[in-house]
C-alpha cells in the first residue's frame, strides 16, 4: 500500500506515474483514503454524497501552452507527437473546445457548462503557435485564446508571431487576449511606493489593450481577459484588474467553475513534464471543487508556513487530500464538518511553493485545485 508521501508524489509530481495501470491503482488508492483516519472530525458527522449529475456538471478545464515543438525549451514547451496525442484524445471522445472568452461569459452568468468542455490558452504569442498549433486548430476548427504581451510583437523579434499572422488567426476563431505590454513582474515590489505601483501596472495592461485593439480591431478582448505574467499575482494586484473591469487568469492547477474566483482562474501547465497521455486524461476530466471560500485568497504569505481553509457549503466526503510542492502530504484538520485547515509542518522555500488538493469521485474522476504561495525577501533590516 502506498505512503502518503509515495501518494503525493504520484499526483504533485509525477501525475504520469500515478495513472500508470490505473484500474488496479484506482481500487489501492480507495482503500487507502478510507484507512486514513479524519483528523479532528466530529463524531456526528454526515457526508454529502458525490452522486451525478453533481460530480460533473458545470465545471470545465482550461490548458494553459507556450512552445510547440521547440524541444530545447522543455520547461515551456510541448513536443509535437504530444500535443497531437492530446488532440485526438479530445476528438475521439467527444469534447467540446471552447474559446476562454465563452468560457468565462457562462461563469458570470451562470448558464449551463456542458460535461467535458476544455478551453486552450496559449501564453506569450510565440511564433511556434503560428507554425505549428495554429494549423492543427485550423484543421478541426477549434478556437484557442492567445495572451500577447505587446512589446515583443512591435518590436519585430522573430521568436513571436507578427500581427499579421494574428489578423489570418482571427479569421478562423482564434481570440487574443491581454498578456500585459512588458512581461514585467506586476507585484509591487518592496521598494514601490502604491502610487508609483498602480500606475506601473495600470499603464502596462492599458497600453497592451490599445495595442491589442489598433492592430486586431475594436471587438478584440471585449471580454477583458488578462493573464498575468509568470502567473504571478497578488491580492492587491489581483484588485486592480478587477477594478479596471479584468478577468484574471493565474497558473494554479485545477478544474474551474460557478464557485471560482474570477480575479484568478486556474489552468493546468500542459509542458512536457506534464503532458504524458494519462496525466493529460486525468486533467481534462478533473471536476471543481464546490468550496464555498477559499481563505486567504493572496498567495504572498505573511506567516511561514501558511494556512489554507477551505470552507464548504455541505459536509463533504472526508477522502480529500492535500500535499505540498514536493508531492509531500499536507497536515489536515477538520475544524468543523464544513471547514478544512490545511497547512505544512515546516516553512515553504521561497520563491514560490503551492498546495495542492485533490478528491477522487465516485465515478472515477478527480477534483483538484492548487493555491500558490509566494515567499518575498525579507525586508533588510537597519
Amino acid at each position: 500500500m502506498p505512503t502518503a508521501q509515495k501518494l503525493g508524489s504520484m499526483i504533485s509530481s509525477k501525475p504520469w506515474l500515478f495513472l500508470s495501470g490505473m484500474g488496479s491503482l484506482i481500487l489501492i488508492i480507495s482503500i487507502f483514503f478510507f484507512m486514513i483516519p479524519a483528523t479532528t472530525a466530529p463524531s456526528t458527522a454526515k457526508a454529502s454524497s458525490t452522486t451525478e449529475p453533481a460530480e460533473n456538471s458545470n465545471s470545465a478545464v482550461i490548458l494553459i501552452y507556450h512552445h510547440f515543438g521547440k524541444d530545447d525549451l522543455p520547461s515551456t514547451n510541448i513536443r509535437l507527437a504530444q500535443f497531437d496525442a492530446q488532440l485526438d484524445y479530445l476528438e475521439q471522445n467527444d469534447f467540446n473546445v471552447w474559446p476562454l472568452s465563452q468560457l468565462v461569459s457562462a461563469l458570470k452568468s451562470r448558464t449551463p457548462i456542458p460535461d467535458k468542455t476544455v478551453v486552450f490558452t496559449i501564453d506569450d504569442a510565440w511564433v511556434s503557435v503560428y507554425t505549428e498549433a495554429f494549423p492543427r486548430f485550423k484543421k478541426r476548427g477549434w478556437p484557442m485564446t492567445v495572451f500577447v504581451n505587446t512589446d515583443p510583437i512591435d518590436k519585430g523579434y522573430q521568436s513571436n508571431m507578427t500581427w499579421d499572422q494574428m489578423r489570418e488567426m482571427q479569421q478562423y476563431g482564434v481570440e487574443f487576449a491581454n498578456h500585459s505590454k512588458t512581461h514585467n513582474k506586476l507585484i509591487q515590489q518592496t521598494n514601490e511606493s502604491d502610487e508609483a505601483w498602480k500606475k506601473r501596472v495600470t499603464e502596462d495592461i492599458t497600453i497592451a489593450q490599445q495595442r491589442l485593439k489598433s492592430e486586431l480591431g475594436e471587438q478584440t478582448n471585449q471580454a477583458k481577459l488578462f493573464s498575468y505574467p509568470y502567473g504571478e499575482y497578488s491580492e492587491a494586484l489581483a484588485n486592480l484588474i478587477q477594478k479596471m473591469g479584468y478577468v484574471g487568469i493565474a497558473q494554479n492547477s485545477g478544474a474551474v467553475g460557478y464557485p471560482s474566483d474570477l480575479r484568478a482562474l486556474m489552468r493546468f501547465p500542459m509542458s512536457e513534464a506534464y503532458a504524458d497521455p494519462d496525466a493529460f486524461k486525468l486533467k481534462v476530466n478533473t471536476r471543481v471543487f464546490p468550496f464555498k471560500k477559499v481563505t486567504p485568497f493572496d498567495p504572498v504569505i505573511k506567516n511561514n508556513p501558511p494556512k489554507l481553509i477551505l470552507e464548504f457549503d455541505t459536509p463533504p466526503q472526508r477522502n480529500i487530500q492535500c500535499f505540498n510542492q514536493h508531492g509531500g502530504p499536507l497536515l489536515l484538520n477538520w475544524v468543523s464538518e464544513t471547514t478544512l485547515e490545511v497547512t505544512s509542518d515546516v516553512p515553504l522555500e521561497p520563491p514560490r511553493s503551492r498546495y495542492a488538493c485533490t478528491q477522487m469521485l465516485t465515478n472515477g474522476n478527480w477534483r483538484w485545485m492548487s493555491h500558490s504561495w509566494i515567499i518575498l525577501p525579507t525586508k533588510a533590516v537597519d
